[in-house]
């Protein structure tokens, strides 16, 4: 049994930890750690938990905050909130929510053995007769004939979606649709993607005696939910179904059905077949400017390069871009490998990685900006400098370009395909200041040769270096400066305004 705890104290993780340890339920399962509400669904994404044991009170998201949360995304699992304060009130709300048990801290281990026992025995239950299965149990399965569908929904309606609530209710109402649809259809299975990027990737299994009756059921149950979703709730979805097999392991069709889902990114929302089809190959002329790239060295023209490949892939006729990426990157790996030989087993290692985020993308920015992200980091990891000279250096001439935009480390850090903390982490170590700051000196060094023009007024210049509000602007001129902008074009620069700047 794999096993969630969730508690805003550390020693008490460790302890719960250590105690159901040595529980024989939990002997051939995993046991998984958050400090806050925010971590734990996070993990419960992307990784297969059969019981979650989370404090009430927690800072942020709390415990019942929680489990409301995961009774509409994961409704397999059973959730035990975990407490020190005997408040009636507290119980009423764990049995509207449907908690599976209530206990008091401290914990006692013949209380979690006998918790443990029942719950075990519980899931047994539900997994013998009930749909909610892992990917290894899927496995086991004994059907002549098994697929697998992967269903998602699709960007975009957003007004739609405004409409409907948040995206919490709008993942409830998916959920409840799917689940009603799957009730009138026999050998129907949910199972854990574990390379989902948010509760709505979902992947369901069937099995058949034969062929044709496989296909006939996953197919009915995606056009009667794209049926309704598409006339009650307004929102696209999408399906990607798999080949048909009786021997071929979970994994496999799980990427043939994502695969097929990856068709929508070309062809809009649909319910779409695997068809196996050769990858586009790159030009000469890619695979020499890549190769020569890679040997000097050059992390952006690398980047850049791959880019344009992964344009050049969409741009092209092939339904599916998964076939034609995975031929850019085994090409990439060898390339990088032959130029730095102790990049070979570390980068293996994160290619299943990099298979998995872009699995799932909805769009085609999406999966550009999920493969060069992951790709931006084996660069970190092999090419001399990277890090501290080319992100940087490049992130830098972005915010000189585009320094009269709204501009955050979130874009930039988007743009150089690295994440905002690890960008600012950079820029520090590399600068000895802040993004901010360093945007901020731009944005005033640029007012500062525009001030020098007697004609300018201040709130042409502020919005000119990016600032919406001259106000703001002022204070932050005055900030860096000692000088309001128009002090300083009078005493620095040394220059009267003929005209009332404001």
């Amino acid at each position: 049994m794999n096993v969630l705890i969730v508690d805003d104290e550390d020693t008490i993780l460790k302890g719960l930890a250590a105690l159901i340890a040595e529980l024989p339920e939990a002997a051939d399962g995993e046991i998984f750690s958050a400090l806050n509400g925010s971590e734990a669904l996070d993990i419960l994404s992307v990784r297969p938990v059969d019981l979650v044991i989370t404090d009430i009170h927690m800072p942020g998201i709390d415990g019942l905050s929680l489990t409301g949360t995961i009774r509409y995304r994961h409704p397999e699992i059973p959730v035990v909130l975990l407490t020190g304060y005997n408040d009636s009130s507290y119980m009423q709300q764990a049995i509207r929510l449907k908690a599976e048990d209530y206990l008091f801290k401290p914990v006692k281990k013949e209380d979690l053995a006998s918790m443990f026992q029942r719950i075990n025995q519980r899931i047994s239950t539900d997994r013998k007769h009930g749909r909610f299965i892992r990917e290894d149990q899927f496995d086991a399965l004994a059907y002549p004939a098994k697929m697998i569908m992967a269903c998602d929904l699709d960007e975009g309606g957003g007004e739609r979606r405004s409409q409907l609530g948040n995206d919490e209710m709008i993942l409830w109402m998916y959920r409840k649709v799917i689940y009603e649809a799957a009730d009138a259809i026999e050998d129907i299975y949910f199972i854990t993607a574990s390379s989902a990027l948010d509760g709505f990737n979902m992947l369901i299994g069937v099995g058949a005696e034969t062929h044709e009756a496989a296909d006939d059921k996953l197919n009915s149950l995606a056009a009667a939910i794209r049926e309704f979703w598409s006339t009650s709730i307004k929102l696209k979805i999408s399906f990607g179904l798999s080949a048909i097999s009786g021997t071929a392991p979970f994994r496999a069709l799980e990427k043939e059905a994502c695969s097929a889902l990856a068709y929508r990114i070309h062809q809009h929302s649909g319910i779409y077949r695997f068809a196996s089809k050769a990858a586009l190959p790159l030009s000469i002329q890619a695979r020499t400017s890549l190769e020569s790239a890679i040997e000097v060295g050059d992390a952006e023209t690398i980047l850049s390069e791959l880019k344009e490949g992964l344009l050049r892939i969409f741009g092209g006729e092939a339904a599916s871009p998964l076939p034609a990426v995975e031929e850019l990157l085994q090409f990439l790996y060898a390339q990088l490998v032959k130029f730095y030989p102790s990049a070979s087993i570390p980068l293996f290692n994160r290619i299943p990685k990099l298979t998995e985020k872009i699995l799932w993308s909805r769009t085609k920015d999406q999966f550009v900006q999920l493969f060069l992200h992951e790709i931006n980091s084996w660069l970190e990891a092999v090419v001399p400098d990277h890090s501290e000279y080319g992100i940087v250096a490049l992130a830098k001439s972005i915010i000189h370009s585009r320094f009269s935009e709204a501009l955050n480390v979130s874009e930039v850090a988007a743009a150089v395909y690295v994440s905002p903390s690890h960008l600012s982490r950079l820029f520090r170590a590399r600068t000895n200041t802040t993004f901010l700051e360093y945007l901020t000196n731009v944005r005033v060094s640029e007012a500062k040769k525009r001030l020098a023009d007697p004609k300018a007024k201040v709130y042409d210049i502020a919005s000119q270096v990016g600032y919406s509000d001259w106000k703001h602007f002022s204070r932050i001129f005055k900030e860096a400066t000692g000088y309001h902008p128009s002090d300083y074009r009078n005493r620095i620069v040394g220059m009267q305004a003929t005209e009332t700047d404001i």
